[in-house]
């Protein structure tokens, strides 16, 4: 087989690149054909690191174990305008999507496609894909990148903290500091997470910053900024502070209705993108309840 490559493979590992393209075929077995030269690039030898360049051409001496091509889910005309709706901003690479809540981002447990296929489908992109994911019941501002070399540079950009993200946050009781922070750890269980003091195996530093945005009588609306990216982090840290988050049916107290946490703001820097979507209509109602 010969493949050329094209902008999207650029700088790619060649082993990564086989490895993508032969899942077939794992990982020892791709190490053994490169260092027999049963593949090559540009008709030459290399080693397994070898980055490859745009135009480069990779030969691979051996039958089978191909990655089968994946089919697109069938989109409904529902679930298309479910989509164009949530397009908040969108260039040749990049789109910024304002999920709603009860989404899930991607197949599994219990759903045969989450939003991630359906965009996919929509685009007709196999290698779309998000930058970062929010819970399932959490709403607002995704990441998501078109093509691999983007998917490359925002996944740096998002592990250097070179991505702003905030949240608006509707949570029970009043709270009486404007500003604060949470610092502690936390560790995942079987069916939740839960925050410690002090650090035990298995459990991650954790750092969340607060502000009051708004009052009500026995509710407080804050905007809440994460200084790292846990699992269920600003719902622990605002549990655990006892004001926990309305309609949170996991760590929460009142579980009815749709949990009020909302990705409003995100900033990308190094490409000047930055959304900041207002504060929901749902959030102004029940702060008075």
């Amino acid at each position: 087989m010969e493949h050329k490559i094209d902008k999207n493979f650029h700088d790619t590992r060649l082993d990564k690149y086989i490895r993508k393209k032969y899942e077939g075929i794992n990982l020892t077995e791709i190490f053994k054909l490169i260092r027999k030269g049963r593949i090559k690039v540009n008709w030459k030898k290399v080693k397994q690191n070898y980055r490859l360049q745009d135009g480069d051409i990779v030969k691979v001496f051996y039958m089978g174990g191909e990655t089968a091509v994946k089919k697109f889910i069938d989109l409904s005309p529902k679930e298309t305008e479910y989509i164009k709706k949530g397009i908040v901003y969108e260039d040749e690479d990049v789109l910024l999507f304002n999920k709603s809540p009860n989404m899930v981002m991607h197949k599994g447990s219990g759903h045969d496609y989450g939003l991630s296929e359906m965009l996919k489908s929509y685009y007709q992109r196999e290698d779309f894909t998000f930058i970062n994911r929010i819970d399932k019941a959490t709403s607002g501002l995704i990441i998501g990148a078109k093509n691999l070399p983007v998917t490359r540079k925002l996944s740096e950009d998002m592990r250097d903290g070179n991505i702003n993200k905030r949240y608006y946050i509707l949570v029970e009781g009043r709270v009486d500091r404007e500003e604060f922070q949470i610092k502690s750890y936390l560790k995942k269980t079987d069916t939740h997470v839960v925050e410690l003091d002090k650090y035990e195996k298995g459990a991650k530093e954790s750092i969340s910053y607060f502000k009051v945005v708004q009052r009500g009588k026995n509710r407080t609306i804050l905007e809440g900024t994460l200084g790292t990216g846990r699992t269920h982090q600003l719902r622990v840290h605002l549990a655990n502070l006892g004001h926990p988050i309305v309609g949170d049916a996991k760590y929460g107290e009142n579980t009815r209705g749709e949990m009020c946490l909302f990705s409003h703001y995100t900033e990308i820097l190094s490409l000047g993108i930055k959304v900041d979507l207002p504060l929901p209509e749902v959030f102004k109602n029940k702060l008075t309840k």
